[in-house]
């Protein structure tokens, strides 16, 4: 006998909770894998092979990878069997030279001092451009942008071509000289002497006496007084214990006041004398 309405209704109904059921748990399995080192294969989650490395068998628990060639890399979690090839970098194009590449990045080709990328893909490597005298660099050139140019300010100058020239002042004239000719942008000051210039010179008077004013000025009254004793000491003295004076007036008053002193001395002596001996007679 066929089946009622009633009894395929509820089957139908049954075979439709199986088949969300089961597409639940496909979503299920598929939301609890990593997406950066799994993927889902028949609701599991299998593990990739990391970076530098490419998967040689494939095994969801288990995969067996091998490390890249040389200039090759892998820069991510893979199930790819082969890596991916590093660029070239061709020193025609005036691009520097590689170092050992990674196995783990993209090396980047990257251009050689005095060349920047002729596009963004930098493909080759195109000079920067030369900022003339007169000019200076705005912006110095880098291996990825050109140099700028722009005019030396007022008061500079540069009369070099380069890619990164700079502007530097005009000279300032020394005392005693003038500026013969203006610099410009690409020239500097030209300076020549002032013929009608003098410089006061000192006498020779005026420089020893300003050396000892400078010279006493420089000494503590602590120092002076060493100083004054000191001069004092290397005097010397008379024979009857006068101190010589240094000044020649001085010195000669009193060398005549001695004299005139043991004259006297020797007078009285000599009477003393004649004294004593009258009496004895």
């Amino acid at each position: 006998p066929r089946p009622s309405q009633s009894t395929l209704r509820k089957a139908n109904y049954l075979l439709f909770k199986c088949n969300a059921f089961l597409l639940q748990g496909m979503t299920v399995a598929q939301a609890s894998c990593d997406p950066e080192t799994q993927y889902e294969k028949d609701g599991q989650c299998c593990l990739m092979c990391k970076p530098g490395t490419s998967m040689s068998t494939e095994d969801c628990k288990n995969p067996q990878c091998q490390p890249c060639l040389d200039n090759h890399y892998q820069d991510k979690y893979t199930t790819k069997n082969k890596c991916l090839q590093q660029p070239y970098c061709d020193r025609n194009k005036n691009f520097e030279a590689q170092v050992p590449k990674s196995k783990t990045e993209r090396s980047i080709c990257k251009c050689k001092v005095g060349f920047h990328c002729s596009s963004e893909e930098c493909i080759t490597c195109v000079e920067h451009t030369v900022c003339q005298p007169g000019y200076r660099a705005k912006v110095i050139g880098t291996n990825i942008l050109d140099t700028e140019c722009e005019q030396c300010p007022d008061g500079t100058f540069n009369n070099n071509a380069s890619w990164y020239a700079q502007c530097r002042k005009w000279t300032e004239c020394e005392k005693g000289y003038q500026v013969e000719e203006k610099g410009t942008h690409t020239t500097d000051n030209t300076c020549g002497k002032l013929y009608n210039y003098y410089e006061p010179q000192m006498c020779e008077e005026d420089i020893t006496a300003h050396k000892e004013t400078t010279y006493n000025n420089q000494m503590t009254p602590e120092e002076n007084e060493d100083e004054l004793s000191h001069e004092l000491s290397s005097e010397g003295f008379t024979d009857k214990g006068n101190q010589v004076m240094q000044e020649r007036g001085k010195e000669e008053i009193v060398s005549r006041q001695e004299s005139q002193l043991e004259s006297q001395f020797e007078s009285q002596e000599d009477s003393q004398s004649m004294d004593q001996f009258y009496k004895q007679v």
